[in-house]
């Protein structure tokens, strides 16, 4: 055989061996494309997140609540989730962290939330008709009049009640008249009963089980837009009272920007108070951390 042909031979050889090994070592870039779309699903303690949303910010969201309800709840949790390119962010994507603490009311063993397009999908279990109602009411009004969510709750066996009936669509549909100021304000009050706003010591960064509290919030004040509420926060008497006036100025902002992060569009203005507002005059520690708080006060609107 002649030099030239062994020299062509060989030359193919290597070509069709490159053609197969190279790709394979070449870094791999995310390209996905399409819509947005998000599913969370929960099963015996594991929380998958997948799907491609429109913005790494909305992505980070989302991780971040589901790694905060991971370490109350004790889950794992699998980040899938891709960030599409050259794609606007879905309007429910500002909702996500909220949505996924409604998820994790679900019973733990199997339970999951899909959203594509205009409709939201959940299923799983709940303890009784009145927490499926509620659930799917409050999912409803996270996600707006646009989307549409599909109710495939059950409730749990043996705690089926009347209310508990199957409804397979629900949108979140506004009021046809603006809730008196009296019933916003009670309902917010009935939210927050028995719960505490909190805030890493001598700081206005919100804590996981505070942020938890805001999101009980979020789905009342959507259902209100038109209301006007002042967001105060107060501090207990210890400390510098100029220290504790800035302090509780800058939580009640903290709290703000929080719910406008999350879609809340109320006209809503942040208040400090400082100490000067105490419920309680005893010099003890319980009276100290019920004095430490956000009220959330319906106004008139001007």
């Amino acid at each position: 055989m002649s030099r030239g042909i062994i020299f062509g031979v060989g030359l193919f050889a290597l070509t069709l061996l490159a053609l197969i090994c190279i790709p394979r070592h070449l870094p791999v870039t995310s390209s996905a494309t399409g819509h947005p779309s998000f599913s969370a699903h929960l099963e015996n303690g594991h929380l998958t997140l997948s799907g491609a949303i429109g913005s790494e910010e909305a992505k980070l969201a989302a991780v971040t609540r589901a790694q905060e309800l991971a370490k109350t709840l004790k889950l794992r949790v699998t980040d899938n989730l891709e960030v599409l390119e050259d794609s606007g962010a879905a309007t429910w994507e500002t909702a996500l962290p909220a949505l996924l603490a409604q998820v994790a009311t679900l019973h733990q063993h199997q339970a999951s939330l899909t959203v594509s397009g205009q409709t939201a999908t959940v299923k799983g279990a709940v303890a009784n008709g009145e927490a499926k109602t509620k659930l799917v009411y409050e999912m409803a009004s996270l996600l707006g009049t646009s989307m549409h969510v599909q109710d495939q709750v059950t409730v749990a066996a043996g705690s089926a009640s009347p209310s508990s009936a199957p409804a397979p669509t629900l949108t979140a549909t506004p009021p046809t008249a603006h809730a008196s100021r009296a019933h916003v304000q009670a309902g917010l009050d009935e939210i927050v009963r028995g719960e505490h706003i909190a805030f890493e010591s001598n700081s206005a960064v919100l804590t996981p089980k505070g942020r938890a509290v805001i999101d009980k919030l979020i789905p009342a004040l959507k259902r209100s837009p038109e209301a006007v509420i002042e967001i105060g926060g107060h501090t207990d008497s210890y400390g510098d009272p100029d220290y504790n006036l800035q302090l509780s100025r800058t939580r009640a902002e903290s709290v703000r920007q929080y719910l406008a992060d999350h879609g809340v569009t109320n006209r809503l203005t942040a208040v400090g108070y400082g100490a000067s507002r105490p419920l309680s005059q005893d010099r003890t520690r319980a009276a100290s951390k019920k004095n430490r708080r956000i009220e959330f006060r319906v106004k008139e609107e001007r």
